[in-house]
């Protein structure tokens, strides 16, 4: 992957195969930290006596090898009129920074709405036979903010910073992994290198498109990967890699549900260069939400589509969402229930909205308050359905010197049913806004049909 300049020891070998540099920005961005190695260096030599073995069985040693197919050099490869040798092995740099937002003044051609854009631009330009599977919002092909570590470090700003989309796939009912990752780069097509591409293409337009099929081994486990990397006219460099992966992480299904062409084409989206101008009405990125309850039944995908079914008739007189009510998804962070967090537009109501369902659960026995000035309320209707009630206001503060301190109000309803379904229904207002009232809550969190059989 090119750096934008010079190489930046910082970011991703291009030695690496893509799917690997894929799960590193993955680790960098959604975890704000780290990321290590696979470094091959030899062993220091004994330079003290040897140690007297003891009658102590030792531990099974374990398999940390990590294996690639052999380069052939020197070979030809297609559309390459040089292919110079390869580098040294696999390796891997670390790497450290803070969580990032989408407002990052480096890179003023980003923001939230162009991630969107360039979300929706990616799904659009996957085959119609591939289905993004059932996973949280930020694991929906969705680009996050820019991961910049030179910018993080206080080098070189704007330079070497990429945004990275990740997910499931399915294809014939096997699954599969795809990472697309995006940048601008005013460096010129890197040269090619044995084992780094099976083939280069040249567009009519200028692009220049870099295909590699290949495979690894960590542990004695094979992962097939593909992967695609196009560096366009107009400075945008687009790397799109899919890999065998699993939906569990260990397994592997034996087939990439992306073709060479297919990744192709995916690389060379007119929607992912980062010249191509935001659409009109395209809304910002959705809120996060938490999937509820650490325990509980496991909610899938046909189970979460006929909840959707029954929140997208739920009546919402005067009140404007930035997306519409009944797209649930296991929640960004922890827990086993669907959930899906809209902004209210309403003048005058802008708040946060959010309905979380878990399944498997018991009626709460108490109803302390969590916070202190917090009021709480519990009863249970005829049917059995108990309906708690909370309602509570603090004050945020801002990080910056001099910035007035925010009043927060939340309110939330949430509602247990004799199935074990469990509704919670909670709205979020800053400033002069009010959140929605408890009853509109309650009425959402009760709606028939709203229901884990």
């Amino acid at each position: 992957m090119d750096s934008g300049e010079e190489r930046d020891e910082r970011e991703p070998s291009p030695r690496m195969t893509g799917w690997t540099v894929a799960l590193i920005c993955v680790a960098i961005v959604a975890g704000g930290v780290l990321v290590g190695g696979l470094l091959h260096r030899r062993e220091p030599e004994l330079t003290t006596a040897p140690v007297v073995p003891s009658t102590t069985t030792a531990a099974p040693e374990i398999d940390s090898s990590y294996v690639t197919p052999p380069v052939v050099y020197p070979v030809d490869i297609p559309g390459c009129a040089v292919v110079e040798p390869p580098t040294s092995g696999p390796w891997m740099q670390f790497a450290t920074a803070d969580p990032q937002s989408y407002d990052n003044p480096a890179y003023p051609w980003f923001s939230g709405r162009k991630a969107m854009a360039m979300s929706q631009a990616l799904q659009d330009a996957l085959p119609d036979a591939v289905e993004v599977g059932f996973a949280p919002v930020d694991q929906q092909l969705l680009f996050e903010p820019i991961f910049d570590p030179a910018t993080d470090s206080g080098e070189r700003p704007g330079a070497a910073g990429w945004t990275t989309a990740h997910g499931p796939l399915l294809r014939g009912g096997k699954p599969g992994q795809l990472m697309v990752s995006v940048k601008q780069s005013t460096a010129p097509v890197p040269p090619c290198v044995a084992g780094d591409l099976d083939e280069r293409r040249h567009l009519a337009d200028g692009t220049t498109v870099d295909v590699h099929d290949t495979w690894s081994e960590s542990r004695g486990i094979r992962t097939l990967s593909r992967s695609a990397h196009a560096y366009l006219p107009d400075g945008t460099v687009v790397t799109a890699s899919a890999t065998d992966d699993g939906t569990d992480g260990s397994s592997r299904s034996g087939t990439v549900p992306l073709s060479i062409d297919d990744l192709a084409a995916v690389a060379t989206a007119a929607g992912l260069r980062v010249t191509t101008p935001v659409p009109p009405g395209t809304p910002d990125v959705p809120v996060s939400c938490h999937g509820g309850p650490e325990a509980g039944r496991t909610i899938d995908a046909a189970a979460a589509r006929q909840l959707d079914a029954v929140l997208a008739r739920i009546p919402f007189d005067g009140l404007t969402f930035d997306r519409p009510l009944g797209r649930l998804r296991p929640g960004d962070f922890a827990g086993h229930g669907v959930c899906q967090a809209v902004r209210v537009t309403t003048p005058g109501r802008e708040s946060v909205l959010s309905v979380t369902i878990a399944a498997g659960q018991r009626v709460s026995e108490t109803t302390a308050p969590g916070f202190s000035g917090e009021r709480v309320q519990s009863r249970q209707l005829p049917d059995g359905t108990v309906v708690e009630s909370r309602e509570y206001r603090t004050t945020k503060y801002a990080n910056e010197t001099g910035a007035q301190p925010v009043p927060e109000t939340s309110r939330i309803v949430t509602v247990t049913r004799g199935s074990g379904t469990q509704v919670t229904v909670r709205s979020d207002a800053e400033g002069a806004a009010d959140a929605l009232p408890l009853a509109q809550l309650e009425a959402i969190g009760t709606t028939p049909g709203l229901e884990v059989r």
